[in-house]
């Protein structure tokens, strides 16, 4: 599977000073939880609860600063995450492992070689991943409390851009990912509110015979969503379903549902 862009994306700092931010607002969301928010149901993530989203993020983070800090892979089951005994310490927590993870690549420089399951076999690569997985885990625990996620309009972007990228490379822990390939047969991503960012928020998949390909085109594509760019994040990363009423599907249904149902990990 190939991917492709025309634009570079956001650079590791600007990934770093995103996610801050994005710790932050999990911090300040988990801060404001009652007793009985920690146990809600995500569903947007079949069988986990708000506690275990935020356990994920925290745990996360601390992994792939350790990668960063070694070059080597690490068993995040061998890591002291020095999780919080109570729900009150959760905020400082996740402050804390976006914290280590930015401290770890400021030190070991963005071009240190790193191990990485994606393309990119550098300290930045981590940055990127581990900005879009709080992210999109921060849009999960909104979804469950019953709020709209709202992202910066380039982070949006940015994290489509790494969706396409990494997803070819996700396939050797999700196999069915090598399911999407097909003769030609196009997906068209259109963001309407695209003139709020500098890069291209257009998005067209091709599906051949060897995988996909991509790039930031203005076509029409067999099938087409379109939406806030924001709903586009969400919608790529699976958190919103073709039939969502934040966005319009158009054309090839049969389509549209097979690619979303083997683009996800």
């Amino acid at each position: 599977m190939m991917s492709q862009t025309a634009n570079p994306p956001l650079v590791h700092t600007q990934h770093s000073e995103l996610l801050a931010a994005e710790a932050e607002r999990v911090a300040a969301l988990l801060a404001a939880l009652g007793p009985d928010d920690w146990d809600l149901d995500a569903p947007t993530c079949p069988g986990w609860t708000v506690r275990k989203i935020a356990r994920h993020i925290g745990g996360a983070h601390r992994w792939a600063a350790a990668m960063v800090r070694s070059g080597q892979r690490e068993d995040p089951r061998r890591l002291d995450l020095n999780a919080p005994a109570s729900h009150d310490g959760y905020p400082d927590w996740i402050r804390a492992g976006a914290t280590a993870l930015i401290e770890a690549l400021r030190e070991a420089g963005e071009d240190k070689p790193v191990w990485s399951w994606g393309p990119d076999q550098h300290a930045r690569f981590w940055v990127r991943r581990m900005l879009h997985e709080i992210s999109v885990h921060r849009g999960d625990l909104e979804i469950a409390l019953g709020r709209s996620p709202e992202y910066d309009p380039a982070l949006a972007v940015d994290g489509v851009d790494e969706f396409l990228t990494v997803l070819p490379f996700a396939a050797s822990f999700e196999p069915r990912i090598r399911a999407l390939t097909g003769d030609g047969e196009t997906l068209h991503l259109h963001a309407t509110d695209g003139d709020t960012v500098s890069r291209p928020a257009e998005w067209l998949i091709t599906l051949e015979p060897i995988g996909f390909r991509w790039s930031h085109t203005h076509a029409k594509g067999a099938a087409a969503v379109r939406g806030p760019v924001s709903e586009l994040y969400l919608f790529a990363w699976g958190r919103r379903p073709p039939r969502a009423m934040e966005i319009e599907v158009l054309g090839d249904h049969t389509l549209l549902d097979h690619w979303v149902r083997n683009s996800s990990f």
